[in-house]
């Protein structure tokens, strides 16, 4: 079925800087066909100080939805009419964008996208478990609170600038009590116990960029790893961990399950979302 655009065409999209290898247009737009739906979904390269005009844009033009990205998850808090789920607020940072009756309303699907994937992807889940989670941006924050609310024993944050790894662990500790949250220095400061999991909620390893967000000798290699970045396949980081034996996903499952759960916030619809977005990315070369 071709896609056909004409005035009835809903528009949606994703809204980043860079966006340019967001692969949400595929997904997206492949579901749009499978269900023959008269959409299209489009990846918009917003200037920071430009975020403010694109929302007035997306309630102007009768945008249905967006995504937010990089580096957008926090500042948009400040453009939006509501966030109607209490954890959403608590998280302070939103990746999905919806226009009802007129009005803005935000959610966070990274959270339960990344609970949904790390159990699909490594059979983990958080509760009970002491982690390792580097960064501190908006994609951090929400699978901070993700496994926060899903029972973690404990979890440490790593970021590079410290101040905001404290700020984060401060602001999070007083709404889960029951998990000990630490903002660390250096890995290294963590406790000699083997770490159940490490997550890289930061950019380290995004294409074109060869960083490693930790250096693998700084702690005990821990049971699990997984990385939030998707493009490439396998970053420095992720190959490090395979050469070590550490079991390990990126972050495409991720992408895939808080994709379907943002395109079922637009439509209402769920069956055959998933699907269509696994083919999308089996036809797409990362």
């Amino acid at each position: 079925m071709e896609m056909k655009i004409d005035g009835q065409t809903q528009l949606y999209g994703i809204f980043g800087n860079p966006v340019e290898h967001s692969l949400s247009p595929a997904l997206h737009n492949a579901v749009f066909k499978r269900l023959g739906m008269n959409a299209v979904y489009m990846a918009f390269k917003v200037a920071p100080e430009s975020l403010g005009l694109a929302f007035e844009g997306m309630r102007a033009l009768g945008i249905r939805g967006v995504n937010i990205t990089i580096p957008f998850k926090e500042d948009v808090l400040n453009f939006l009419d509501e966030i109607p789920e209490d954890l959403d607020r608590l998280t302070g940072a939103v990746n999905t964008a919806v226009l009802k009756d007129g009005q803005l309303l935000g959610y966070n699907t990274d959270g339960l996208g990344f609970l949904n994937a790390l159990r699909e992807d490594l059979s983990v889940s958080p509760s009970g478990k002491d982690i390792l989670l580097l960064g501190s941006g908006g994609s951090a924050r929400g699978v901070l609170f993700a496994m926060a609310h899903a029972g973690a024993d404990r979890i440490f944050l790593y970021n590079r600038t410290h101040s905001r790894a404290h700020g984060l662990a401060e602001y999070a500790a007083q709404y889960f009590p029951q998990t000990e949250i630490v903002a660390v220095s250096s890995p290294s400061e963590i406790p000699a116990k083997k770490l159940d999991l490490v997550v890289n909620a930061t950019p380290c390893g995004m294409r074109g960029n060869h960083e490693l967000p930790m250096e693998w000798g700084l702690i005990k290699e821990p049971a699990a790893a997984y990385d939030l970045v998707y493009t490439p396949k396998e970053t420095p980081w992720l190959k490090e961990a395979k050469k070590l034996g550490v079991p390990c996903a990126n972050g495409m499952g991720m992408l895939l399950e808080q994709a379907a759960i943002s395109f079922g916030l637009w439509t209402g619809k769920k069956e055959g979302v998933r699907e269509a977005m696994r083919e999308a990315v089996a036809a797409c070369k990362l």
